[in-house]
């Protein structure tokens, strides 16, 4: 089952060319969304230290800004996962490359690509970067969690829609990015697809604090 689950994602995301975006001043990045197989196939989330300079304390994927010295934007989101988690990144498998997003506040582009081990992987998490790593079963990413946007939780509202596991917030770029591998697993028939793409929040008095998930 573990193999034919990625054999099936990796075909929908081959068939389809993701879509790349170009903004002038952006900065670019890479993410690495990390499927460990099985009978209960899991995603690795990570939750952003409080130190970091920037979207501390949010829910990410593994990833960060693309170097100089990466030859490629899959070479960057490897690279990140490997100082972030210390995941052997021979032992991975990239399935195929997801559009890009754009962050609203922070300047960046990221680029998404889904990696899938069938062992389930030694992790070693930095605590200069990761406070706690999630890892999230597929099967619960459904709509019974997902958030609209302008929902309060913890007493903090959020701009974008969100899934809530755990009482943690997945919301932001890192929801947008949920939000269209949700929608190639959907493609793939491996899970249901989400609601309809509800846009962004922005009451008046919210100023501008939307951050990027």
């Amino acid at each position: 089952m573990s193999e034919n689950f990625a054999t099936r994602l990796e075909m929908v995301l081959k068939a389809r060319p993701p879509e790349r975006v170009s903004i002038h001043d952006a900065r670019d990045a890479a993410v690495l969304i990390p499927i460990v197989g099985g009978s209960e196939p899991t995603v690795i989330f990570t939750l952003r230290a409080d130190t970091l300079p920037s979207h501390k304390g949010q829910i990410s994927f593994p990833g960060g800004s693309i170097d100089e010295t990466d030859a490629t934007a899959q070479d960057a989101a490897l690279r990140e996962a490997e100082e972030e988690l210390g995941l052997d990144i021979d032992r991975w498998r990239i399935l195929g490359e997801l559009d890009a997003v754009p962050t609203f506040v922070s300047g960046y582009v990221i680029t998404p690509f889904v990696g899938w081990t069938d062992e389930r992987p030694e992790l070693r998490p930095n605590p200069s970067e990761v406070a706690q790593v999630l890892e999230v079963p597929l099967d619960d990413l459904v709509e019974d969690i997902r958030r609209p946007p302008g929902f309060s939780h913890g007493g903090r509202t959020f701009p974008t829609e969100a899934w809530v596991w755990h009482n943690h917030v997945i919301w932001g770029a890192t929801a947008r990015v949920v939000r269209i591998f949700l929608d190639r697993l959907a493609e793939a028939g491996l899970a249901a697809p989400p609601g309809e793409s509800p846009g962004w929040f922005f009451p008046e008095d919210f100023s501008g604090e939307t951050g990027t998930g």
